[in-house]
């Protein structure tokens, strides 16, 4: 296959991961199907469409571009309806699978392995496990442990980890980005390169990182300031999504004459996945806020994800001697996984604010989660 060796150029890390895909372009010897798994943001999705550009274009320079455009007819990506891929969404995939290729070299397929439900993952288990024609299923899973067993057997596994933040610093400098701000980028986005981007170059995402220190540095907050400061994050994380669903929309109307009902129903959805993936990682900052100050009363504030707050964290630090940081880092570790179960985001966060003025202040905790 042509160009083998550039259809990765410019992914960070995980050099391990990418040979293993370049030495079986290069050699022909494609399974049927692969598992990426690793953490939210270190190149799965961007890897799961190079290398699906590369097997549909059947070594066509123009079908590659416009598979990694997004608008190549043989090269699918499913997104699930909601929390999970439904049984009609494989069945569909499955139809489609066991058909010749609109155009290309052969059909790829990129599914969340982690979103099946049971009867979509017994679905399509017969198909993994007795392949027809030159389908190629690409899973992409956030661990292993997500993913049913019977899928994990059938398909071949890469393993995606957390890129080096000197790589990512790098990275961004290359961009334009002034060496600290990216090192404080690289450092909040935790090994991921597109939630470093995005903390380098997206302000609503700044905003919201704002919003969420001053809530998590307000310890003596009244319940009615809490309840503001809870208000101003949620809104903060709508804006996030709204911001998304706009970019959506500008990047397809570079390639059609206006947004149809379709468009705007995925730019809908992605929206919202945008929204509550800022609701989730404002918990995820709050954690890591309490993190960095644990860092700090240990005596290593070189290890401080906050780079530019050390000031405010070593003060409050300072102010607070017997304040068990680690325990109020669980708190928000805990209520992240409250998001699963429907909760509402102001409930979870304002619960969570008071419940670790306990670990902090030493006052009783105001709440708990509903069922906990």
């Amino acid at each position: 296959m042509a160009d083998t060796a550039q259809i990765f150029d410019g992914i960070l890390g995980n050099r391990p991961a990418l040979r293993l895909l370049e030495n079986a372009l290069s050699s022909g010897g494609v399974s049927h199907a692969y598992l990426f798994h690793g953490p939210p943001g270190v190149g799965k999705r961007t890897t799961a469409y190079r290398f699906g550009a590369a097997l549909v274009s059947g070594g066509d320079e123009g079908a590659v571009n416009r598979a990694l455009r997004e608008l190549h007819p043989d090269l699918v990506e499913i997104e699930p309806e909601g929390r999970f891929t439904t049984i009609g969404q494989v069945r569909e995939v499955l139809r489609l699978a066991a058909s010749r290729p609109f155009e290309g070299a052969r059909r790829v397929f990129i599914l969340r392995a982690d979103t099946f439900n049971v009867q979509a993952a017994n679905a399509l288990l017969k198909t993994l496990e007795e392949p027809e024609g030159g389908a190629v299923f690409i899973l992409l899973a956030a661990s292993r442990e997500g993913v049913m067993p019977t899928i994990l057997s059938r398909a071949q596994e890469v393993r995606f980890d957390p890129v080096p933040p000197g790589e990512v610093v790098s990275f961004l400098v290359e961009r334009g980005q002034p060496e600290g701000e990216a090192k404080t980028a690289a450092a909040l986005g935790r090994g991921s390169v597109g939630l470093s981007l995005r903390y380098a170059e997206e302000e609503e995402l700044k905003r919201l990182r704002e919003s969420v220190l001053r809530a998590g540095l307000a310890f003596d907050a009244s319940f009615e300031e809490r309840h503001g400061v809870v208000e101003e994050i949620v809104a903060r994380a709508e804006s996030v999504g709204e911001a998304r669903e706009r970019a959506y929309l500008a990047e397809v109307d570079d390639f059609h004459e206006g947004p149809d009902r379709r468009r705007k129903e995925a730019a809908k959805r992605l929206g919202r996945a945008a929204r509550d993936g800022a609701v989730a990682e404002a918990l995820d900052l709050l954690a890591l806020l309490y993190r960095d100050a644990a860092v700090v009363a240990a005596g290593a504030a070189e290890l401080v994800a906050n780079a530019d707050k050390i000031p405010e964290i070593q003060a409050r630090v300072e102010e607070r001697a017997e304040a068990d940081w680690a325990g109020a880092a669980r708190i928000f570790g805990e209520a992240r996984g409250e998001l699963a179960y429907n909760v509402s985001p102001e409930a979870i966060l304002e619960v969570a604010l008071s419940r670790i003025r306990h670990k902090i202040s030493g006052s009783s905790p105001k709440g708990s989660f509903p069922g906990s």
